[in-house]
C-alpha cells in the first residue's frame, strides 16, 4: 500500500504540470490517491480517496457519463487493454471543462486486478478541440492523408446564423451550436469525423467513396434540424447549405481541400441555398471571377472610379405623364470582365467593404447631376440607393449633409433609398438617423417594400416619406389570374394614403400595367414601359422630349 501511494515517482509526477493530474488506485482496497493539483483543480475531498469511481463518476457530465463508464468497464472487465477516452469534467467552480483520460490496469500472476493507474489531461484549452462543441478542430486535418484515402468531405454551415444571433442573442447562438454538432455526430456512420471548422460551419470527412450514403446523411440532417427544439421549450428554425469535395479525386492535400471547400459552400449559399454542392470547374470559374472582379473594381477605385457610371430611369408622374424625377443606379464596366451586373459586383463591394467609398461616389454624383439639370429642366427628384451596411458608416449623415451643401441642392428633391430592409439589425439606432436627414428635408424611401414580413415590421420604427412597392407584385398584374396581386397593392396603397406616405410603383413594364396601376393613386410609378436605366446622354434626351411634349 505504502509502496504504491508513497514513493518519488509518484511526486515526481504529480508536480510535472498543472494541467495533467495522476491517481493511482489499489482494487483490493478501493483507496486511490490522486495528485494535489488533482484535488485542487476539482475540489476533491482530498489526496486519498476510498470508493473514487463513484466520487468522480458525480464530476462526469451527464451527457458523457455513458462514454466514460463503458471505456472503465472495459477495462476492469479485461475486454479493452487500456483506458482511453475523452469526456467533460466538472471542476471546483462547477464549470465542465474537457479531459483526455488515459490508464491501464495492473494484474497480479492469477490475472486479477490489483492496481489501476493513469493520467488525466486538460484538452479544453488545446487547439485539438474545440472548447463549446467538444470536436476536433481543423488542427486535426494535419494527421490525415488525403492522398491515400478515398471519402467525401463535407464542410455543412448554417443560413444566416448571424440573424439568428441578432434575433435570439449569443447564448442560444451557442446552444443551438452545441445541439447542431450532436445531431451531426450522432448522424455520422462509424468511423466518420465530424470537425468544428469556424463559426457555424463544421467539417465532415466521410471514409466512403458512396455518394448516395453521404447525400441521405446531408438530408437527415436537414429533417432533424429543420426546426430545432431547444431548452425551455424554444424552437427555432434552421436551414443549412454544404460544399462538397472528393478525396483524393479533387484535393489530395489538405490546403487544396479546405479551399475548394469553402468555394462550394460559398456557392451553394448564393445560389443554390439550403442544397449540398460539390466541387466542379463552374465553382472554379465563378471564383476565379470573383478574384478578377475584387481586384478590377479595386483598382477601379483608386483610379479616381473610372470605370464606373450612373445610369437614370425615369419617374413617371402618374396625373400628368411626365418625367418627375428618376433613380440614380450605378454600373461598371471592367478592364478585363466587361458583363458584370450591379447584383454581382455590388455583392463583392459588400463583401469586402468597399461599398463605402463607392457609395459615397454615387451619391455625390447623383447630387451633382440633380443640380446641374435643375437648371434646365427644373427640379427633379432624384434618387440613389444606400444599402443598410452604409448606414452603420458613423460619418454618412454627415457627408449627405455636407454634400447637398457643397452643391447647392435643395434636400426636399432628394430621396434616399434603403435598400434590403429586411436586414435592419437596430431598427431604433437607425430611426434616429433618419429623423436627423428628414429635419434637413432629405426624403427617404424604403426599397423593395413587401418582399417580407421584417419590412413590415420596419414601418413600426423607421421614419419614412416614401415606399417602393416591389416590382414581382405589378409586372403580371395584367395577366390573368392575379387578382390577389391587385388586392394587395391596393392595400398597400391605401396603407401609404392613411399613414401619410409617398409611393412609388415598380416594375410598370407594359401599357396594360400602366393603365391599372393608373387608377390606384400612387405618388410615381416606374418601369420598362416608360424606360429602361440609361445612361446620362439619353436621358438627356428623354427629358427634352418630355419637356417638349409639357
Amino acid at each position: 500500500m505504502s509502496d504504491i501511494f508513497n514513493n518519488e515517482l509518484f511526486e515526481a509526477f504529480a508536480s510535472a504540470s498543472d494541467n495533467v493530474f495522476i491517481y493511482v488506485c489499489d482494487m483490493k482496497s478501493d483507496i486511490s490517491r490522486w495528485s494535489k493539483a488533482a484535488v485542487d483543480y476539482f475540489g476533491l475531498a482530498g489526496e486519498y480517496l476510498e470508493n473514487a469511481a463513484n466520487i468522480w463518476g458525480q464530476h462526469v457530465h451527464p451527457d458523457d457519463l455513458k462514454v466514460y463508464t463503458e471505456d472503465i468497464q472495459g477495462v476492469f472487465s479485461g475486454a479493452k487493454k487500456y483506458h482511453d477516452c475523452q469526456y467533460r469534467a466538472r471542476n471546483a467552480s462547477g464549470r465542465y471543462v474537457w479531459v483526455e483520460c488515459k490508464g491501464s490496469v495492473i494484474r497480479d500472476e492469477e490475472g486479477n486486478p490489483i492496481i489501476f493507474a493513469g493520467l488525466m489531461t486538460r484538452i479544453d484549452g488545446q487547439s485539438k478541440y474545440d472548447s463549446l462543441t467538444g470536436l476536433l478542430t481543423t488542427q486535426e486535418l494535419h494527421y490525415f492523408d488525403f492522398a491515400s484515402q478515398f471519402g467525401i468531405a463535407l464542410l455543412i454551415g448554417m443560413d444566416g446564423f448571424r440573424k439568428i444571433i441578432s434575433n435570439y442573442g449569443y447564448n442560444i447562438g451557442d446552444e443551438i451550436l452545441i445541439k447542431f454538432s450532436r445531431e451531426i455526430s450522432d448522424l455520422c456512420k462509424p468511423g466518420w469525423k465530424v470537425l468544428r471548422f469556424s463559426g457555424d460551419e463544421f467539417l465532415v470527412l466521410a471514409f466512403s467513396s458512396n455518394l448516395q450514403e453521404v447525400t441521405d446523411f446531408y438530408r437527415e440532417i436537414c429533417q432533424q434540424t429543420d426546426i430545432m427544439k431547444l431548452e425551455g421549450g424554444r424552437k427555432v428554425g434552421i436551414s443549412i447549405s454544404a460544399g462538397g469535395v472528393l478525396f483524393p479525386q479533387d484535393a489530395d492535400v489538405r490546403e487544396v481541400l479546405i479551399n475548394k471547400l469553402e468555394h462550394s459552400l460559398e456557392y451553394a449559399k448564393n445560389n443554390q441555398r439550403g442544397s449540398m454542392v460539390f466541387f466542379s470547374e463552374e465553382i472554379a470559374k465563378r471564383h476565379e471571377r470573383g478574384l478578377i472582379l475584387r481586384e478590377d473594381l479595386k483598382q477601379c477605385i483608386k483610379n479616381d472610379f473610372k470605370g464606373f457610371e450612373l445610369f437614370f430611369q425615369p419617374f413617371i408622374d402618374p396625373n400628368t405623364g411626365t418625367i418627375a424625377g428618376c433613380e440614380s443606379l450605378l454600373r461598371w464596366k471592367g478592364e478585363r470582365i466587361k458583363d458584370s451586373y450591379p447584383m454581382e459586383f455590388i455583392k463583392v463591394l459588400e463583401d469586402y467593404g468597399d461599398i463605402h467609398e463607392v457609395g459615397f461616389w454615387v451619391m455625390e454624383q447623383a447630387i451633382k447631376q440633380q443640380v446641374e439639370w435643375r437648371d434646365t429642366y427644373g427640379e427633379l427628384q432624384f434618387s440613389f440607393n444606400v444599402s443598410y451596411q452604409q448606414f452603420l458608416d458613423d460619418t454618412f449623415e454627415e457627408k449627405v449633409i455636407s454634400c447637398a451643401k457643397k452643391y447647392g441642392v435643395n434636400p426636399n428633391y432628394i430621396i434616399i433609398e434603403l435598400t434590403e430592409s429586411c436586414q435592419v439589425e437596430a431598427p431604433r439606432e437607425l430611426a434616429v438617423m433618419f429623423n436627423n436627414l428628414r429635419k434637413q428635408g432629405f426624403k427617404i424611401a424604403l426599397d423593395d417594400f413587401g418582399t417580407a414580413y421584417a419590412s413590415m415590421e420596419m414601418l413600426k420604427w423607421l421614419p419614412v416619406d416614401y415606399i417602393k412597392v416591389e416590382h414581382s407584385f405589378i409586372r403580371e398584374l395584367a395577366q390573368p389570374g392575379h387578382d390577389v396581386d391587385y388586392v394587395i397593392v391596393d392595400s398597400l396603397l391605401n396603407m401609404c394614403r392613411r399613414l401619410g406616405y409617398n409611393s412609388i410603383i415598380e416594375g410598370v413594364e407594359n401599357g396594360k400595367v400602366a393603365d391599372i396601376v393608373g387608377e390606384l393613386n400612387a405618388t410615381l410609378l416606374q418601369g420598362y414601359h416608360y424606360s429602361h436605366p440609361i445612361c446620362r446622354e439619353d436621358f438627356e434626351k428623354l427629358l427634352d422630349e418630355d419637356r417638349k411634349r409639357l
